[in-house]
């Protein structure tokens, strides 16, 4: 399964959650041809992001974020962000120009990436664009919102649909749960972490299930 890569810490943490960051895997040689948007495809993934992109926030963003995985895991269509490497350096640089002219075709591939259309935010915020800082900082407020809408976390059948190992931690930081232990379990074909701690207000014990089929054997489960 292709996974997104990681975008350096420092660069991504414009909120105190630091929300989304990716597994790294090796960046490839650049092309010109690798300049262009994202090549257009006939999956709920590509037209969820381009109706979001066109306008339409009534957009299912839970629906979003599962389509995710699926796309992911299509051998037929390109998942590999344009010029990634080049944007990361422009936004460490602060060159903020260069960085929003690169970020736009990389979130064609990674629209459900949190912490990169915060940063996306920070950087039209810097160039006086607010209109389109105002739009990233929705989308990202929408996708957080996704995260945690997605599940309730109390049982493996209502767990919470995580895309990364991060967003768990995301999401027991935001019900102030303090981490202890993480178990991963297999229940019916599928697989799912339980982090289990306590409550930081009451001590009280507490366990939370989260379901993490679209990275841990996702392409598998998608072509059964």
């Amino acid at each position: 399964m292709k996974l997104l890569r990681q975008i350096p810490l420092a660069l991504l943490c414009v909120s105190v959650a630091c929300p989304s960051l990716w597994a790294q895997t090796p960046e490839k040689p650049e092309s010109d041809t690798a300049k262009q948007s994202a090549p257009l495809d006939d999956s709920l993934y590509r037209k969820l992001v381009d109706r979001i992109k066109g306008g339409d926030l009534t957009v299912d963003f839970v629906q979003l974020r599962d389509s995710f995985g699926a796309w992911l895991c299509n051998e037929k269509v390109k998942t590999d962000a344009p010029n990634r490497a080049a944007m990361v350096s422009a936004f460490e640089k602060k060159d903020y120009a260069k960085a929003v002219e690169l970020v736009e075709p990389v979130l064609d591939y990674e629209f459900v990436h949190i912490g990169l259309h915060r940063a996306a935010a920070e950087a039209y915020g810097n160039l006086g664009l607010a209109q389109k800082a105002d739009f990233h900082k929705n989308i990202a407020e929408k996708l957080q919102k996704a995260l945690l809408s997605s599940g309730d976390g109390k049982t493996p059948e209502t767990a919470f649909r995580v895309l990364t190992v991060r967003e768990e931690y995301v999401i027991m930081n935001e019900l102030g749960y303090e981490v202890q232990m993480q178990a991963l379990l297999a229940i019916k074909g599928k697989s799912y972490d339980r982090l289990s701690g306590k409550d930081k207000k009451t001590d009280q014990a507490v366990s939370v299930y989260f379901d993490i089929s679209s990275f841990f054997g996702g392409c598998e489960r998608v072509r059964k």
